[in-house]
Order: structure tokens, then sequence, then C-alpha cells
């Protein structure tokens, strides 16, 4: 993917996060560094110790977020499964990540509108080290998965997940196991031969 290091820093970690919060909170419109310092605990000097601006420090927070992501979808899965067990995994393990992350669930709006996203994404298209590339190569090639687009699969499917928890956070109500297994299953029908 990206040749990029995502800071681990402790101090550059809670500049991230605290620009997370804010973004859910007041919007990407409303952000600032002086903003950011003060919900980190940090001066604004701080900041630019680690970003050299507003747009760099948004830049590494969505691929921060990303690794977040990319690590939770690896733990998720497992080549010897069934197709639909490796699906069932992945599927699950993306609504765990945007439940234990409900500032990420609301910024997703947000971070498609930053020019990082999109090229992030682009990347994410060739990156055939992606757990979601993997599991769609090889399920067309065992002739289980339709012969679409990896994007327009990912959208029949595991996108699914963000309306999930849209709704979830509208409704302040999670949707039950048996519902969402039902979803799944249907989701998994979509991009299925």
């Amino acid at each position: 993917m990206t040749n990029e290091t995502v800071p681990r820093n402790d101090v550059a970690l809670r500049i991230l996060k605290a620009a997370d919060v804010l973004m859910a909170k007041d919007g990407v419109q409303h952000l600032s560094t002086h903003k950011i310092a003060k919900q980190a605990g940090v001066s604004v000097g701080t900041i630019y110790l680690y970003f050299k601006d507003k747009e760099a420090l948004l830049h590494q927070l969505v691929l921060y977020l990303f690794a977040q992501f990319r690590e939770e979808m690896e733990k998720c899965y497992d080549a010897t499964l069934a197709p639909f067990e490796q699906y069932r995994a992945l599927w699950l393990g993306k609504l765990h990540f945007m439940r234990k992350n409900p500032d990420i669930a609301q910024n997703l709006h947000q971070y498609r509108s930053l020019p990082t996203f999109k090229n992030l994404i682009k990347e994410c298209e060739k990156d055939e080290s992606l757990v979601w590339t993997k599991f769609i190569k090889d399920s067309q090639n065992k002739g289980v998965v339709v012969p679409l687009a990896m994007q327009l699969l990912y959208a029949m499917s595991l996108d699914v997940v963000e309306k999930i928890i849209f709704l979830e956070q509208l409704n302040d109500e999670p949707y039950l196991d048996a519902m969402l297994e039902d979803v799944i299953l249907r989701t998994w029908k979509a991009i299925t031969i």
C-alpha cells in the first residue's frame, strides 16, 4: 500500500485521536489546530513537532485509522475456513471494529471528502496483501464469488456494515444477532454464483 508510516508515538496518537473526536463532534470544517491541541492536552506548537500542518495531520489520521481497520480485519481472516465462513468472519470483524470505534463510524462521510481517503481507496484496489482482496480472488478462482470488480463486491457486501452502524447510532439501539446473521447471508448471496 502506501510507503508512509503511521505515527506510533503516544503524543502523536493522542493528537490524531483528538482530531477524530472533534471531527465527530463539530465537523472537519470546524477543526483547528488550537481546538485539537486543547482536546489532546498539548500546546499548538507540539502539534507542529509531529505534523507539518492541519492537512498533514488529517492525512496521517486517515492512514492511522486505515491501519487500525486493516489490523482488525487481518485478525478475522482465516484462509483455511470455507468461503462463507471467511466472509462471515470478515463481515463480523468490520461490524465489531465499527461498534468499537463510534467516532470512526460517525466520521466516515467526512473522511471520504479528504483527498487522502480517495487516494488510499485507489491504492487499496491494487493492494494484493489486503485480506479482502485475498478472500475475493481466492473465492473467484474457486468459482464461488461472481467475477465483478473488487469495489462493487465490497459495496454489495461489507459496505452494508456502515449503513447498519449508522442506523444503530440513529436509533440508539443495536440490531439483534439473528437479524445480522440474516443480513450476512443475504449479502453473501448477493456476491456469490
